[in-house]
């Protein structure tokens, strides 16, 4: 198990449940961010273009700094019924993630804390170090994690609901401390 000793108001992680558009609620928050001069940095995953995941809906992540597109999909081929993640997509976001939590930024964003940072995997080591190193991290997370979530950060951190008024409220409070 990671020893993380973040500031807890620095680490928030955004609780939703399925169906919740918490993909596109992490890029509206980040566009508005970089919109007003906020120094962001980091990985969201982009809304799907379609339902579910594969040919016809491949998941992509977005660099927010730089609005570069990775696809974190392999294509399997016409007869494909299901994603298969990309190694080397995940690779390159990871090393993104990585290298902007070792500038200084006003907020890093982590796409998920999902089954794969669960099981060790994903970003892991990569929020693990950004809250080591006092960076300000949103994340996002299913309510059937959250006890990973909280097991992985010690129980520290803020737990937010998935609303975008709830974000501004939660990073005018970092921002005045």
């Amino acid at each position: 198990m990671d020893t993380l000793h973040p500031n807890p108001g620095r680490l928030a992680a955004i609780v939703y449940d399925d169906g919740v558009a918490v993909d596109a609620l992490l890029t509206t928050f980040a566009r508005e961010l970089r919109d007003a001069g906020v120094v962001i940095a980091g990985i969201v995953q982009m809304p799907p273009d379609g339902p579910g995941c594969g040919p016809g809906a491949p998941m992509r992540l977005q660099d927010v700094a730089t609005g570069d597109v990775i696809p974190i999909c392999q294509d399997l081929g016409s007869g494909a019924k299901s994603c298969r993640l990309d190694p080397a997509g995940l690779a390159d976001a990871a090393y993104r993630i990585r290298a902007a939590a070792e500038r200084e930024t006003d907020l890093l964003f982590v796409s998920k804390f999902g089954k794969q940072e669960v099981n060790g995997q994903g970003f892991r080591a990569e929020l693990a170090y950004a809250a080591t190193e006092g960076r300000t991290v949103v994340t996002a997370v299913k309510r059937g994690l959250v006890h990973n979530w909280l097991d992985f950060t010690g129980g520290v951190g803020t737990l937010l609901d998935h609303r975008l008024w709830v974000l501004r409220d939660w990073w005018h409070d970092v921002q005045a401390h």
